[in-house]
């Protein structure tokens, strides 16, 4: 009888085990179909537009930097599509792409912003998205960032190593009276230095770039902040013959002349389009607003200083830096 009990209490046991061993190969299996379903999921379609053409230190090169990193990052398969002009063939190039299935397209710059904003009451399910830019819509929105605090502590060290006490700012686009961080960063360090400002209205006009910056070195600027991609090589080449320096931009410049570049105010676009994919895949989507990036974001900050800068300088604007980025 009592052998009976056992048997019993043994064959219980193992039922127990047995049933609980098939419920965990169920749960198992369960999840690696999941697993298996998730990774067969077709890549999401992205659309990557630019003006620029794609070579190293160009606005473009950004785009296509931003179009691996999503790729890497994220289930998507992007194309993109390089040197476009902004007109009715553009447009059919964009609706042919939706008909393939693109779910998302990119504007690499704010020269998209309008002609996407006429596009998008006619395509109603596609998610726009412009690289700067003002306009928005319900399926529009812009991905941006307001870099002035950084620029603010770029004028400070141009402020400290500026001998003529004439500094000069060669900019792409007219932005004379929206940006203030570099002006204000060079007059909170020396109230007396004159700041010399021009456009070129063009990333990639070398020759007015050139000679903005050999009318500004006539005028005594011994430091341009030179902010035009592309041109900046031309500009830097010719402050390292001069004699002067320079502040680069959108990459580490340094590289090019490490004797003349102070630091560069370096932009990293690829976490913008790192921010618009997350958000785009995420349940709440991209929302229609301008939306602002920021440190926290990785999308700007500055290159390291050069040699040029004594330990003393370096803490100095170190300091003075996290000052204005707490207050942010």
């Amino acid at each position: 009888m009592q052998a009976n009990k056992q048997l019993k209490l043994i064959l219980a046991i193992t039922l127990i085990v047995i049933s609980v061993f098939f419920v965990f190969l169920l749960f198992r299996s369960s999840q690696i179909m999941n697993d298996m379903n998730a990774s067969e999921k077709k890549p999401t379609k992205i659309l990557i537009l630019t003006t620029d053409n794609v070579t190293d230190q160009s606005w473009g090169s950004q785009a296509y930097k931003g179009k691996m990193q999503i790729e890497n990052l994220y289930n998507v398969e992007a194309t993109l599509e390089s040197e476009v002009i902004i007109n009715m063939e553009l447009e059919d190039l964009i609706m042919q792409s939706i008909h393939d299935g693109t779910e998302l397209v990119i504007g690499h710059g704010r020269e998209f912003s309008e002609f996407f904003y006429k596009l998008t009451n006619q395509y109603k399910e596609t998610q726009f998205v412009t690289v700067h830019g003002e306009y928005t819509n319900s399926n529009l929105a812009v991905y941006t960032f307001d870099h002035q605090e950084i620029e603010y502590v770029a004028g400070i060290a141009a402020a400290l190593k500026t001998k003529t006490n004439k500094v000069g700012v060669i900019d792409a686009v007219n932005n004379e009276h929206k940006d203030w961080g570099f002006s204000e960063g060079i007059k909170s360090t020396k109230p007396n230095i004159e700041l010399v400002y021009d456009v070129v209205y063009s990333r990639e006009d070398h020759e007015k770039a050139l000679q903005i910056a050999n009318k500004m070195i006539e005028q005594d600027v011994d430091i341009i902040y030179t902010k035009g991609n592309s041109y900046n090589k031309s500009v830097i080449n010719l402050a390292k013959s001069e004699g002067i320096y320079v502040i680069g931009y959108l990459e580490d410049q340094a590289y090019m002349a490490k004797q003349n570049v102070l630091t560069s105010v370096v932009n990293n676009i690829p976490q913008v389009y790192s921010a618009i994919a997350k958000d785009f895949l995420s349940k709440g989507g991209v929302k229609p607003e301008k939306k602002f990036l920021d440190t926290t974001d990785g999308v700007y900050g500055l290159a390291p200083f050069g040699s040029m800068f004594s330990n003393e300088e370096i803490l100095f604007i170190e300091n003075k830096k996290e000052e204005i980025l707490s207050e942010t």
